[in-house]
């Protein structure tokens, strides 16, 4: 027994308590039939969350498998907010029923505590924090997608090269960090030019793409506002400026979306002279 110590909040004063405890949950056993996804803010399972699966549902057993958060929905069913990889491999190794821990909450909530439980969990990707956050209504998440949703830019996860569409990127981390710097109205331009000009540079919305362009159009507010825009830009051969971006020779403590910055101002000064500052 000298081994057992009780739990302990020592050395914890001065805690402040951000939230209010909410309706209490009830511990019960589901049926797996009963779990849905709710896609809006779960993500999907890619190539290594059906690794995980598998590896649950080989070593399943009761000691090593922790209850699963759900919440009640319409038609008897349960959303789940935490534990879809181990009720897949429950259902896997043929297990009928998961002890739950159901909490009554609404959509918009669940989305909230799937984002606070996902965000210590260093496999979950940014792009499903995102759509957790909108679905939560947080603040920035809702403007960040707003801006998205009028250039036609979709964060995505779990995606190759080959299976990208136009507007699909995985630099959401990016997107946000652009927003901040620049604003609304330098992001959305600097989005729409890249998927809306030529072929939609597939693959392109990348980090040091999307800073260029809207360290570019900040800088020449004209250009932006130029109707002759996307036309012009329609013959602006953005994946080789990119390819030169990649292997040029970077000063120490240089930013490298400067080159990019650099090659696209001065095609820009060169086919639309009128509007440069």
């Amino acid at each position: 027994m000298d081994a057992l110590r009780e739990i302990s909040i020592d050395g914890f004063a001065g805690v402040l308590f951000l939230t209010e405890l909410g309706t209490a949950p009830q511990l019960q056993w589901v049926a797996v039939a009963d779990l849905r996804i709710d896609e809006r803010y779960q993500r999907q399972i890619g190539s290594r969350g059906r690794m995980q699966i598998r590896r649950i549902a080989e070593r399943f057993r009761w000691s090593r498998f922790a209850p699963i958060i759900v919440a009640p929905i319409e038609g008897g069913l349960f959303a789940v907010i935490d534990g879809q990889h181990r009720s897949h491999a429950a259902k896997l190794r043929g297990v009928k029923q998961v002890p739950c821990m159901v909490v009554p909450v609404d959509t918009a909530e669940q989305a909230e505590a799937f984002v606070e439980i996902n965000t210590r969990q260093l496999n979950v990707k940014p792009a499903a924090i995102h759509r957790s956050k909108v679905l939560s209504g947080d603040a920035e998440a809702v403007a960040v997608q707003k801006v998205c949703d009028q250039a036609g830019v979709r964060m995505v996860d779990n995606l190759t090269m080959k299976t990208m569409k136009r507007g699909d990127t995985l630099s959401v981390a990016a997107v946000y960090k652009a927003r901040e710097l620049y604003g609304d109205e330098v992001l959305t331009s600097a989005l729409e030019s890249i998927v809306k000009a030529g072929e939609g540079n597939i693959g392109l919305l990348r980090a040091n793409v999307i800073t260029a362009y809207c360290s570019v159009f900040h800088n020449d507010p004209g250009w932006r506002e130029d109707d002759r825009l996307l036309d012009v830009l329609d013959e602006f051969d953005l994946q080789s400026a990119f390819q030169r971006m990649q292997v040029s020779t970077v000063h120490t403590g240089a930013a490298r979306w400067r080159e990019l910055a650099d090659e696209l101002t001065f095609y820009l000064r060169r086919r639309l002279p009128k509007v440069a500052a």
